[in-house]
């Protein structure tokens, strides 16, 4: 595999300890999946997620910090903000109206010569994913992995994909670009399609990749409990 995804032992051999028996917790567990985010001209930095049957929470590793919470079961998803008190609320909503570009998208597998280790006996594989002809986005993914953590992972973009497909009428028309149209609103589960995503990125270095995972992690109940005195609002009205 090229030097791109660095298929390296430094972090495959981490993500193989989230597959070892654990002793049984006593209280509530998660999936927890702990990623490094890269963006161009930012440090690198964390993002945690957390997956229970009922929600799914994004942080940066913390317990105190502002977080993110999804909803399974309503499908609401809720963006806690300590800083000013609000809980931004974004309800589910179908994507009703159509691209206001064509969107020609495919997709093709990469072959890896040397083969990728295996993770929990099941082998990682590279997608290449483009619309239009142009390069889109990269995914190493390995099927069948932690499949109800990408389950609330497809289920969560869904929902951002209803609220991106509400504002994009207000989107002036040489703004709009395919591959964000494609993996943002049109198709948003794309690259989880594969399976569960240990490495991806896009063309312009923007990606993140899997550091540790623990299908047995212990949380505390707190941690998917919206503040009660925080003031919930929508993206229709003002913080």
């Amino acid at each position: 595999m090229s030097a791109k995804p660095m298929m390296r032992c430094r972090w495959l051999a981490g993500l193989l300890f989230g597959l070892v028996a654990l002793p049984a917790f006593a209280g509530q567990t998660a999936t927890m999946l702990l990623y490094q985010v890269t963006e161009p001209g930012l440090e690198p930095y964390s993002s945690r997620i957390l997956v229970t049957p009922h929600y799914l929470r994004m942080d940066d590793g913390s317990a105190q910090g502002d977080y993110l919470l999804f909803n399974r079961d309503s499908r609401i998803i809720y963006s806690v903000t300590h800083s000013d008190g609000t809980v931004l609320e974004i309800h589910p909503r179908p994507v009703t109206i159509k691209s206001p570009l064509p969107l020609h998208m495919g997709e093709a597998e990469v072959p890896d010569g040397k083969g990728a280790p295996a993770i929990g006996g099941k082998t990682p594989h590279r997608y290449r994913l483009s619309v239009n002809g142009a390069l889109c986005y990269q995914v190493v993914a390995v099927p069948g992995l932690l499949t109800d953590a990408v389950k609330a992972l497809r289920a969560y973009r869904a929902v951002l994909a209803g609220e991106n497909a509400r504002v994009l009428p207000r989107i002036p028309a040489d703004m709009n670009d395919p591959c964000d149209l494609a993996l943002n609103t049109f198709a948003p589960d794309w690259q989880l399609k594969f399976g569960l995503p240990i490495q991806e990125w896009d063309p312009h270095g923007k990606g993140q990749q899997l550091m540790d995972f623990n299908a047995a992690y212990p949380v505390q109940p707190s941690l998917f409990v919206l503040p009660p005195k925080f003031r919930h609002y929508t993206p229709q009205e003002t913080p």
